[in-house]
């Protein structure tokens, strides 16, 4: 398989949690077989890259910078603190970090400077079928379209409902979208790990795996570089 597996690390109060469903006031702690405080789990985990979202930083603009900085020595961190504003992005060059702009928080100027950047994810926040974005058009393929004319290359399709349910579904998902040649489409939120197959199958590069990471549901395999 050649589908690109990255874990995903949901940090709130700079401790990790178990996100479920985007309901943020719920979250609880996160119980995982790699460890229970974020450092741990980073340095068991067996894949070499790490999804993490910095909860603070998104819903306060307060991350955990300290931590971060830890985490981004361990692995090769793709980073969402809920940046809003190109200035914004000297966070990520100062951590070493790859960002990843969320739809949710990022205004259109953020995503054009960060399209010019070597690399860069952009996370397609949807949630109930309607992206999250105070730019972007709410129907997710016509979004899509939109960060891809504004340079988007690698994007991630989070369902933000689906999140820590494997519910599944990705291939009704998939199915239902287009994508331009040059984009690397990642599927992120309640993912199976029965159906990464047909995910790979159906074009996408990678999945982000939260849940059946921690739960142990996945054996790590070799990586995609």
């Amino acid at each position: 398989m050649s589908l690109r597996i990255i874990p995903v690390l949901d940090l709130m109060r700079c401790r990790a949690v178990h996100a479920l469903r985007g309901e943020r006031k719920s979250y609880g702690a996160l119980s995982s077989i790699y460890g229970s405080t974020p450092l741990e789990i980073a340095r068991n985990l067996p894949w070499s890259r790490l999804y993490v979202a910095d909860l603070d930083g998104i819903m306060h603009g307060k991350p955990c910078t300290s931590l971060l900085e830890e985490l981004c020595r361990l692995k090769r961190v793709l980073l969402d603190t809920g940046a809003r504003h190109a200035e914004e992005l000297e966070l990520f060059a100062a951590l070493g970090c790859t960002p990843v702009i969320g739809s949710e928080t990022a205004e259109r100027e953020l995503v054009q400077s960060a399209a010019e950047l070597r690399e860069a994810y952009f996370s397609l926040d949807v949630k109930h079928g309607r992206v999250l974005s105070s730019f972007l058009p709410e129907e997710p393929q016509q979004a899509l379209e939109e960060l891809e004319s504004l340079g988007a290359e690698n994007v991630i399709y989070l369902r933000l409902d689906s999140v820590g349910t494997l519910s599944g579904g990705w291939r009704e998902v998939l199915q239902g979208l287009e994508w331009g040649s040059r984009t690397r489409l990642y599927c992120a939120g309640g993912v199976r790990v029965e159906e990464l197959g047909v995910i790979e199958e159906l074009g996408a590069e990678g999945v982000l795996l939260g849940t059946a990471v921690h739960r142990g549901l996945l054996r790590y395999q070799h990586e995609k570089s």
